[in-house]
């Protein structure tokens, strides 16, 4: 039993603290999260040298995927956190034992600064102040703010060139939920935004409502302005889909009144979301875009081999335990302001 929870530890770690600031001090609600938990892949041990050579076109596939953790509440005393992180993903096909490439990646003008930015080792030189600027410390003038140019030899495989985050000024979609009971039924309220600055083109974008510590959905009367509203199988789960756009409003609203049968033990349970403690947890995918602005220049590609390479860039942002709390019960915090 003791290994069994020593080897809970990293996760439980990672959860608390994924880029090295505590935001989670909750044990009871860390552990009954585990399952949602979504690493940071971990590049598979790789040789320092080339193990194959590339014969054919030269070409280089480049992918910068950002993902975006968020805990919204609605709530005076409680303090809205939202996160970003990005990995960039390199898959370089060109000839040589040591081919040498420099990739740089672009910021748009006033665009917060990369920081905790984490190299793989074929990276051959940084400049070091790009490396010290991290997330625990506020924004000032001094923070490191570009360029940010990697030369490196790849190996032969698809490697992750860096990790990095940024303290983006806003979340892509704001979001109020709502729940009260009255009687022997429950009232839902669901309002989202999706941010001006954000692409309005999604591949899916969907909202699942939760009801733990319950019986299944007995009975359920609803309104959604936009999208369309599903039952899951099991009863237990309302999962709104919202599809590839928001309309011109930028604004979509769900009400609803819930009513349970009796609960059984194939019904979901939790030991956070009692009483009406309850979130909405969102899913969404925007291809070509990025919260920070990050991108990759393949004009500034540069690969010191014979022929003319094709260079191939793309980017996206995925959403990862994005939360909005019951803003009419107590919710988990992350923390409180003094």
């Amino acid at each position: 039993e003791l290994n069994a929870k020593m080897g809970r530890l990293r996760n439980l770690l990672i959860q608390a603290c994924p880029l090295g600031t505590p935001l989670n001090t909750n044990i009871r609600s860390l552990n009954g999260s585990l399952q949602d938990i979504q690493e940071m892949p971990a590049d598979k041990d790789q040789p320092a040298w080339r193990s194959s050579t590339h014969k054919g076109k030269p070409q280089v596939n480049v992918c910068i995927a950002e993902k975006v953790k968020c805990m919204q509440y609605d709530q005076r005393d409680a303090v809205d956190t939202w996160q970003v992180y990005g990995a960039v993903n390199c898959k370089c096909d060109i000839e040589g034992s040591a081919p040498k490439v420099t990739l740089s990646l672009s910021l748009p003008t006033n665009a917060p600064p990369l920081q905790d930015i984490v190299v793989h080792h074929c990276v051959t030189s940084v400049d070091p102040a790009m490396l010290v600027s991290t997330s625990a410390e506020p924004l000032h003038d001094s923070v490191y703010n570009g360029p940010y140019k990697f030369p490196f030899i790849p190996p032969s495989d698809s490697f992750n060139l860096c990790y990095y985050t940024s303290q983006v000024p806003v979340p892509p979609i704001l979001g109020c939920y709502q729940l009260v009971e009255e009687g022997s039924q429950i009232k839902i309220t669901v309002n989202l935004k999706l941010h001006e600055s954000i692409k309005n083109s999604f591949e899916y974008c969907e909202a699942r409502i939760p009801f733990f510590n319950r019986g299944p959905i007995a009975q359920l009367e609803y309104k959604v302005s936009y999208g369309q509203l599903d039952l899951s199988r099991e009863k237990s789960l309302l999962v709104w889909v919202i599809g590839q756009k928001f309309p011109k409003s930028l604004e979509v609203s769900l009400t609803g009144t819930v009513s349970f049968g009796t609960a059984g033990k194939e019904h979901p349970t939790d030991y956070v979301c009692t009483g009406n403690t309850a979130y909405v947890k969102l899913y969404f995918r925007i291809p070509d875009f990025t919260l920070t602005g990050c991108y990759v220049d393949q004009h500034s590609v540069q690969i010191f081999v014979p022929g003319k390479p094709k260079i191939t860039a793309s980017r996206e942002l995925i959403s990862s335990d994005y939360y909005i709390w019951n803003s009419k019960a107590p919710a988990p915090m992350v923390y409180k302001p003094l």
